[in-house]
């Protein structure tokens, strides 16, 4: 499982999101798309935390995926 804590408002277990969206405005936005299809917004640390806790994971996914490969 992969989560992420945010400044402000707990933990997000990642495996439940669909989708997330980045906008650079005057302040960082993700918004995400869960599995049931429900859509919430994160703005500032909130989403700079969740975007940074997102890359960390497909990262991690992708480094295992590419380990499984070369055996």
């Amino acid at each position: 499982m992969f989560s992420c804590k945010l400044p402000s408002e707990g933990w997000i277990n990642l495996s439940l999101v669909r989708q997330i969206q980045f906008e650079d405005l005057p302040k960082r936005v993700a918004a995400v798309t869960w599995l049931n299809g429900d859509k919430q917004i994160f703005f500032g640390e909130d989403a700079i935390a969740l975007i940074k806790a997102w890359e960390n994971a497909t990262n991690l996914i992708n480094k295992r995926c590419n380990c499984q490969r070369k055996s």
